[in-house]
């Protein structure tokens, strides 16, 4: 099942708690590699995430943007080994 994320601002990832951060990058990770590869194509117009506002396809812009940016907050959070 593909996967459909809304586009935030990097400020607004910085607040967002970190169970919150972790579920948006499973989100973005079960996005379709592109738009081409899905079913999608062929019986519709591709979606452009600048004008619907959320992300859908991991080879865009968008999609890198968001994961670098979740990437570089998640990194400057405290980290709390799993309990075994």
């Amino acid at each position: 099942m593909s996967s459909k994320v809304k586009i935030i601002e990097k400020e607004e990832l910085s607040n967002l708690h970190t169970g919150t951060l972790m579920k948006r990058r499973k989100a973005l990770l079960a996005c379709e590699e592109s738009f081409q590869a899905s079913d999608r194509y062929g019986y519709e117009i591709e979606p452009n995430p600048e004008e619907t506002g959320f992300i859908e396809f991991k080879d865009t812009d968008a999609w890198r943007q968001a994961y670098d940016e979740l990437k570089n907050v998640l990194k400057r959070r405290e980290h709390w080994p799993r309990k075994s």
